[in-house]
C-alpha cells in the first residue's frame, strides 16, 4: 500500500493504479476451478459477515418455496428468480466495494461515505423492486387460492 500527500502533512492510503495487470493467460481447468472455489467462499464470507445477505437469501428461499405451493408458471418463476438474486448479486458488489474501501482508506471520508450510502441505496431500491415484482406476481395465485 502506498501513502500519498494529500493537503500539507497529512497522508492517506491509496490504491496503485499503475499495479502491473497481466491481462491474457490461456484456458486452464485447475485456474477454472480455483475462480469457482474463490467465488463460493466469498458468498460463504459475505453470508457468515453480513446480516443483510442472510436476509436477502431466506426471502430467496421463501419466494421459492411459495412459487412451488402456489404452482406458479415456469417464467413467472423465472422473473421472481431474477429479482430476488439482483438483490442478493448488488448486496454482494456493496460489500466488497465497502471492504475495498475499508482497507484503502480505513478513516473516515466523505466521499467514501457517499460512495457507500449510494450502495446501500442501490441495495434498498433493487429490494423493493423485487418486492413489488413478488406481490406483482404472487397476489393473482394468492387471490385464486384464498376466494
Amino acid at each position: 500500500m502506498n501513502t500519498k500527500n494529500v493537503s500539507g502533512s497529512k497522508e492517506e492510503r491509496y490504491c496503485d493504479p499503475k499495479a502491473e495487470i497481466n491481462n491474457y493467460r490461456p484456458f486452464d481447468t485447475r485456474k477454472l476451478f480455483s475462480s469457482f472455489d474463490n467465488a463460493i467462499r466469498g458468498v460463504i464470507f459475505l453470508l457468515k459477515t453480513e446480516q443483510n445477505a442472510r436476509i436477502h437469501v431466506i426471502f430467496a428461499v421463501l419466494v421459492g418455496i411459495f412459487a412451488y405451493i402456489l404452482e406458479v408458471p415456469r417464467l413467472e418463476v423465472a422473473v421472481l428468480f431474477m429479482a430476488v438474486i439482483m438483490v442478493l448479486a448488488i448486496e454482494i458488489i456493496n460489500t466488497a466495494i465497502e471492504k475495498v474501501f475499508d482497507v484503502c482508506h480505513p478513516g473516515d471520508h466523505n466521499l467514501i461515505k457517499f460512495v457507500k450510502d449510494a450502495m446501500a441505496g442501490a441495495v434498498l431500491i433493487s429490494a423493493i423492486i423485487a418486492a413489488v415484482v413478488v406481490i406483482l406476481i404472487f397476489l393473482p395465485y394468492i387471490k385464486k387460492a384464498i376466494f
